[in-house]
């Protein structure tokens, strides 16, 4: 720990959408001082692009006490329409949420907002980030005001989740490769005089695309894509074509009229290769962008954000282990490439030209569908609840993935309710003095230890993000005792009775050149 027992530094995130809102709240809840930079003059608007918060982002959002105020604004859905009569039965995920939550962005921006400022986070409007210089010790951030006067603030780490086109990012130097996957998307928000039968609506032909979504208020959100008229995105878009675009998707342009915004760009597949560069970090469509297609991106860049801020908060409060931020990318990483690639699959599944190809994607799409097995691991997929981590060589099965909401014995009754304190949390199978002391006194402040609520002889020890750090089936108390004393160690740093404040970490301070996860093993 800290010997001054403060933190040793604070962060700087440069970006006050979802990913950073929610990144803002963690840091400051964890007793971390922190500042939002937003380059917007204004605090909210209603020109989103996200409606789709998934099983996953709720259970995160739970675990920090926000779940129930969000899916209070939107409307869930249990079965997600794909294309034609083809949907996905959401209703059997193994979460408290079942279901995909239609709500607009600036709903979950609107929690987030509230929490990070109920916390004393600081959000700065009117700040355009114009240069960035860092050394072994922190991060300079020169910022320019509405006036034009330029300030440089000084931070210990900056978090760059400006979006897809994140000044930080460019600051860096950092490539940005991939390539466009799909142009000319037109955007209007509108009314419609018959509203569809679904909550999302969602359907294409050999040359359209039409896809609707509610934002709760009279108001639908259209995106529409035509495959004969392929524009610029500096080109207005028209009404009539959009009209005509809708039809020819849906069948229907079920009466749209009263345009109060339009807009055309084009979406873009892209990663860097690096989500940490030393002292700066990049998360969110700062790090990577993918097509709209099955509602990833915001719920990736909040994934992000949960994952990195409690490594943070660990960092400086000064008992991380060397190999914590650096796992950030290792385990972000992965999760990112494999959403660029998927959601593209999805958006090219959805505009095939050939009759004989949708056809097939016809058939596809029923097997998928209706062969449990596979709806199963692809709900799991689309949802966010299979996302796993990886593991050392010879780990416990559970290692890893996700942990499940399950019932503890005693106040709060369940894991992500306890979660809600941004530590870790030691699940065990049977009251142990032995171990309750392990997690209460030699690691207080950083621990919780919690009695399961039925029947187990298995130990979990689970990050405050809710995957599973470390597990064992062992029941001898002593080689039980003696597996969670390491693995505490290992994850959650030094015992307080002996805790050392150790150097901040900038690349890889130790000199081990192994990948980070056989240097945490």
């Amino acid at each position: 720990m800290s010997p001054t027992g403060e933190p040793t530094g604070n962060v700087l995130i440069v970006g006050a959408g979802p990913t950073g809102l929610l990144l803002a709240g963690d840091l400051a809840a964890a007793g971390i001082g922190c500042t939002v930079l937003e380059r917007r003059e204004q605090e909210t608007s209603n020109l989103t692009r996200a409606f789709a918060v998934h099983a996953r982002t709720l259970e995160l959002l739970d675990a920090r006490g926000l779940a129930d105020d969000l899916t209070a604004a939107g409307e869930p859905v249990s079965e997600l329409r794909l294309l034609g009569r083809n949907t996905l039965d959401l209703s059997r995920l193994p979460s408290r949420f079942p279901y995909l939550l239609v709500v607009p962005q600036y709903e979950t921006e609107r929690v987030l907002r509230r929490r990070a400022l109920d916390a004393g986070a600081e959000i700065v409007h009117g700040a355009e980030v114009v240069g960035l210089r860092q050394d072994a010790a922190g991060v300079d951030v020169d910022v320019r005001d509405p006036g034009g006067g330029t300030r440089t603030r000084r931070a210990s780490y900056v978090v760059g989740t400006d979006g897809v086109r994140s000044t930080v990012r460019r600051l860096l130097g950092v490539p940005f490769p991939g390539q466009a996957a799909v142009r000319s998307m037109m955007l209007a928000d509108v009314r419609l005089r018959d509203a569809p039968d679904d909550v999302l609506t969602v359907d294409s032909s050999g040359d359209a695309f039409a896809f609707l979504a509610p934002f709760g208020d009279g108001w639908y959100r259209v995106i529409a894509w035509n495959r004969r008229h392929q524009a610029p995105d500096s080109e207005p878009v028209d009404m009539d074509e959009l009209r005509e675009v809708t039809r020819r998707a849906l069948g229907t342009d079920h009466g749209m009229r009263e345009p109060r915004w339009t807009s055309r760009f084009h979406s873009d597949e892209r990663q860097v290769p690096k989500y940490r560069v030393g002292r700066v970090f990049l998360a969110g469509d700062a790090a990577h962008v993918h097509s709209p297609a099955g509602g990833q991106g915001m719920n990736t860049g909040m994934q992000d954000a949960a994952n990195l801020g409690w490594k943070l908060a660990a960092e400086l409060w000064g008992w991380a282990p060397s190999w914590l931020l650096d796992s950030y990318h290792e385990e972000r990483h992965p999760v990112g490439r494999l959403v660029v690639r998927g959601s593209g699959a999805l958006l090219r599944f959805a505009l095939l030209e050939q009759p004989w190809l949708r056809r097939a994607r016809t058939v596809g799409l029923w097997t998928a569908t209706h062969a449990r097995p596979v709806a199963r691991r692809l709900a799991g997929t689309v949802s966010g609840v299979d996302i796993a981590y990886p593991a050392p060589r010879g780990a416990h099965r559970l290692t890893g993935r996700r942990a499940p909401d399950v019932p503890l014995g005693g106040s709060p009754g369940r894991l992500y309710a306890l979660l809600r304190d941004g530590l870790f949390v030691l699940v065990v199978g049977a009251n142990d003095p032995a171990v309750t002391y392990l997690a209460t006194k030699l690691w207080a402040g950083r621990v919780h230890c919690a009695l399961a609520g039925g029947a187990t002889r298995t130990t979990a020890l689970v990050r405050p993000d809710g995957y599973i750090a470390w597990a064992t089936d062992e029941t001898a108390p002593d080689r039980r005792a003696a597996a969670i004393r390491e693995a505490l160690g290992r994850w959650c740093g030094p015992p307080a009775d002996r805790a050392v404040h150790e150097p901040q970490h900038v690349e890889n301070v130790t000199g081990d050149d192994r990948p980070w996860k056989e240097r945490r093993s």
